[in-house]
């Protein structure tokens, strides 16, 4: 017996960089579609890259297209999954099964520099439309979700994005998914580099992800205890801003603090630019202040660490679990619902709701932003 294409399903893909959560997320949104609102969902792997790649195979020739649905139909589930050849899973309840809290995303995700073209967007429209898909959901940070504002823009298509990034920079919401758990992670590190900062009074300089924004570094420093934060958006670092970073540090050593954590956000700007991560920078100008002549602590020892893609991984916090559940409710809730117009999944004043692409800014993010910084300051002082 040959089982038939799906009706009208609904396509999900990840793209761009990995967020924990991402797996809680299409474990969610495949099950509320089979078991809520009875609605087949395909999987897509790679992201863009595995839609555009999908679109050239269906444009092969005048079968090409029965072939890919053939595929799908035959495939299904964890079969379609381990063929890594095969770029549209029909997804079902065991290929969702006990991925919720792994980090990363089983569909796997990539950046297609083709996307940027607007035929072959015009071709992975046509695609989809030639599934039948009822709409795309697309999961990932600034650039994906900009990737699916065109498409939205370009065609009648449902598009429903949703919020997928560690580095917490997309200001239309208050939390994205990954946020969560790359802050227990930068917690979980903090604690480790404290052991080794006490037992040799040092200062522990690490870099952490975040792009342009500082809330990653600003939230980590909160929750660790870390001594000091050093974010974007207080403007380039100069000799003088770093010498007299230097110099509250030695201040609080001298009266009795024994060590010092210091987060810098990748983000982070130097007057003059500088090639180098931002941690060995900051040491080096550190361990020049600390050694000059007269100093008091001329031994202190500055060690730079760049965390880097250790953030991005890991198990998924319940909180990022519970966030990826209440996103893919309202994106179904906004698929169903005829009357609802495209636009991203947010979480505003702890609430989850659909915005539109290219909605304003939350000022309460830069407002939070800035109180979070004289809270860290109050609680961080010697």
């Amino acid at each position: 017996m040959t089982s038939s294409f799906p009706e009208s399903p609904v396509a999900v893909l990840c793209s761009g960089g990995d967020a924990p959560g991402m797996n809680a997320f299409l474990r969610a949104v495949v099950r509320l579609g089979l078991n809520r609102h009875h609605v087949p969902v395909l999987g897509i792997r790679d992201g863009y890259r595995g839609l555009v790649r999908a679109a050239k195979l269906a444009n092969v020739d005048s079968e090409s297209l029965v072939r890919l649905k053939q595929e799908i139909t035959n495939n299904p589930g964890k079969r379609g999954l381990i063929d890594s050849q095969q770029s549209i899973i029909q997804m079902d309840h065991a290929s969702v099964s006990g991925i919720m809290g792994k980090g990363g995303t089983i569909l796997g995700s990539a950046r297609c520099l083709d996307f940027h073209k607007r035929e072959v967007r015009d071709s992975v429209v046509k695609l989809l439309k030639d599934l039948g898909v009822r709409a795309l959901v697309v999961v990932g940070g600034d650039g994906s979700l900009t990737g699916a504002r065109l498409l939205a823009e370009e065609s009648d298509l449902r598009i429903i994005g949703v919020p997928a990034t560690i580095d917490n920079d997309l200001q239309f919401t208050e939390m994205a998914l990954g946020v969560d758990t790359a802050v227990h992670t930068l917690v979980w590190a903090v604690d480790h580099f404290i052991d080794t900062a006490r037992s040799h009074r040092r200062v522990m300089v690490l870099e952490t992800m975040g792009r342009e924004s500082g809330d990653l570094a600003r939230m980590a420093a909160l929750a660790s205890g870390a001594e000091m934060v050093i974010t974007p958006e207080i403007g380039a670092l100069t000799a003088e801003k770093m010498a007299a970073y230097a110099e509250e540090i030695e201040g609080a050593m001298t009266r009795g603090r024994g060590h010092a954590i210091v987060l810098i956000a990748e983000g982070v700007k130097f007057d003059p630019p500088q090639t180098r991560n931002g941690a060995y920078v900051l040491r080096d100008a550190f361990q020049n202040y600390f050694e000059r002549e007269g100093a008091p602590f001329q031994d202190l020892e500055v060690r730079p660490s760049v965390l880097g893609h250790l953030q991005r991984g890991g198990h998924a916090t319940p909180g990022d679990c519970i966030l990826a559940a209440r996103f893919a409710e309202e994106a179904w809730k906004s698929i169903l619902n005829h009357d609802n117009e495209n636009g991203i999944t947010a979480l505003q004043h702890n609430k989850v709701t659909i915005v539109p692409f290219g909605c304003e800014d939350m000022p309460e993010r830069a407002e939070t932003s800035s109180a979070m910084d004289r809270l860290h300051d109050d609680l961080a002082s010697w």
